[in-house]
């Protein structure tokens, strides 16, 4: 295993500064009372990354609830000191395990929460990592799965895409979508999910299933100076982690299939030099869009 993978975990390139503006406080504050999680004394976080979600979650828990994470990647479960310092300076109960989604190393019924973000787009077999997380939740324990359609952000409009012709507005969808298709063909997930997640949760036979869609959207407008827009600039800065040296769109392209490789060839021709007209429009200060997304909170009890 070359160094460049041992010291960069899994979604690193998604765990900048802007995800601290992935939720707005007084949603999580009513989603909390919904869910009564100050009755819950005990949680696990599956696929915890840098602890994005563990954190937000954990002031609404019983006081001194006990706190479990586990992460497949030895990035996450071995050097995640910023995680371990948090939990030391609030005082609950903390461990850090090397876990699998669909496979977990706890016995039937131990936690009143299991809960996951952005983890099941990634998971060959979701449906049986919420088999496990339901398997070691308590019952009457509340499983909380938040999972996304990634789809849906090649439909939104923005100053540059607003004159698109229809055929170029159809290229965009199609292109993600045999990313989506590759993706799911080499076993690395659903990047759209979301939208199956209740139906998944009455496969399990969970109860009350409850479906909430997160009510933030980072806008983009001129002269982006707050600090949520100075983030997702930076975000932007950095590229997606399609162009990562681990996996880049043609992968996911070639695994979907032959016959979609000729479309890949003309779309990049076509598009070439879309991103650079997207920062030129920024750094002119002529860009600006909603930025809404699909970010779904599905609940079920045990």
């Amino acid at each position: 295993m070359s160094d460049q993978k041992i010291n960069k975990g899994h979604s690193e390139n998604y765990f900048g500064d802007y995800r601290d503006f992935w939720w707005n406080k007084d949603f999580v504050d009513l989603t909390a009372q919904r869910l009564e999680l100050n009755k819950l004394g005990s949680v696990l976080d599956v696929g915890c990354g840098n602890g994005h979600w563990t954190r937000i979650l954990a002031p609404y828990l019983q006081k001194e609830a006990s706190v479990t994470a586990v992460d497949s990647d030895p990035r996450w479960f071995s050097e995640n000191a910023e995680l371990q310092n948090f939990f030391s300076a609030t005082g609950n109960p903390f461990q850090l395990k090397k876990g699998d989604a669909q496979n977990l190393p706890f016995p039937d019924a131990q936690f009143d929460l299991v809960t996951c973000q952005t983890v099941l787009i990634h998971v060959p077999e979701p449906q049986k990592a919420l088999k496990e997380m339901k398997r070691v939740l308590k019952p009457g324990g509340t499983l909380l799965c938040v999972e996304p359609n990634n789809i849906v952000q090649s439909l939104i409009k923005t100053s540059i895409s607003k004159n698109e012709s229809v055929e170029e507005s159809l290229d965009h969808i199609k292109y993600k979508l045999i990313i989506e298709k590759g993706k799911k063909k080499l076993g690395k997930g659903d990047n759209s999910l979301g939208d199956l997640l209740p139906g998944m949760f009455a496969m399990e036979d969970l109860k009350n299933v409850e479906v909430r869609l997160s009510d933030k959207a980072i806008a983009m407008y001129p002269p982006y100076d707050n600090e949520e827009q100075l983030a997702t600039l930076k975000q932007w800065m950095k590229g997606s982690s399609w162009n990562s040296t681990t996996q880049k769109d043609i992968d996911f392209f070639s695994a979907a299939g032959e016959a979609y490789m000729q479309f890949y060839f003309e779309y990049q021709e076509k598009y070439a030099n879309r991103d650079a007209h997207i920062m030129g429009a920024l750094q002119r200060e002529q860009y600006h869009a909603a930025g809404g997304s699909l970010m779904y909170l599905v609940s079920g009890i045990k």
